[in-house]
């Protein structure tokens, strides 16, 4: 927004070059006094006007949605606070969360997605604390990996540790973690606590990119949608740091070359 008035106000300046430099060359070559035309000035001052309107119309705008950004996100920690669930939107696709540790919660999460139950959940977490307690025997360049790539698009797969329920790593011995980019989606995790978040569709189907990407059957059973147009659809890349050998299980936003280049410590990824 303040782009678009700079923009302006720059035009106008460069006018009143224009119009000094053009005029009082004029005025030079017939040794006369310079007067830049009123019509010109005219249009300067207008500039300013409609510059300052049109900042104060996108600042009203702006409050607007920040205010409704607010009311939702209060609903929606309200909501998960209470066993609910809620569609949140991530940096790749809108997820559709719930509390990590309400088995009830998570259980009714696999139901309305139709999510197999073999299939385990990522933990959305707010901090690199919520890592070291919930894994187990991490690489000594995790916080190098953390501060690089966190909060981002890439999901850490580290050993779980006793601290994660049963219904969340399906009796395997790794978890994954994720912390999502998205401001709102950081503020709601912060307040209510870790979260399971795959993405707000039916299994099998597209992952919705989009508001407009989300199913009537996944609206009609989440308490709140939060909406955000940060969103540029593309998948996490998942990184398994339970073997000597770091492995990338799928490469999305972060590439291979980023992670050696921020984190050469990872070595050959196989």
């Amino acid at each position: 927004m303040k782009f678009v008035q700079g923009g302006l106000n720059n035009f106008a300046n460069e006018l009143e070059k224009v119009e000094g430099g053009f005029y009082g060359i004029i005025g030079l070559l017939f040794r006369r006094p310079y007067k830049v035309p009123d019509d010109l000035k005219n249009i300067r001052e207008n500039l300013f006007i409609e510059a300052k309107t049109l900042q104060k119309e996108l600042d009203k705008q702006s409050e607007k949605e920040n205010n409704n950004k607010n009311r939702l996100s209060a609903r929606a920690i309200k909501a998960l606070k209470s066993g609910q669930l809620a569609i949140l939107p991530t940096e790749t696709v809108y997820g559709l969360f719930a509390d990590a540790m309400n088995e009830e919660a998570v259980q009714k999460l696999y139901s309305v997605k139709g999510r197999p139950t073999e299939r385990a959940l990522n933990m959305n977490i707010s901090s690199f604390e919520d890592i070291l307690k919930y894994s187990i025997n991490q690489p000594v360049y995790l916080q190098k990996i953390v501060e690089a790539f966190l909060p981002g698009p890439l999901t850490i797969i580290l050993e779980a540790s006793k601290d994660v329920p049963e219904w969340i790593h399906i009796g395997k011995s790794t978890v994954g973690f994720r912390m999502p980019n998205i401001a709102v989606t950081q503020k709601i995790i912060k307040e209510v606590g870790v979260l399971v978040g795959p993405s707000a569709n039916l299994s099998g189907s597209k992952s919705p990119s989009f508001f407009a990407d989300l199913s009537p059957e996944i609206l009609e059973n989440a308490a709140v949608a939060v909406q955000d147009d940060s969103i540029y659809g593309l998948d996490t890349t998942i990184i398994d740091l339970t073997q000597e050998k770091p492995k990338l299980l799928r490469q999305g936003a972060v590439t291979k070359e980023e992670l050696l280049k921020k984190v050469p410590e990872l070595g050959q990824i196989e």
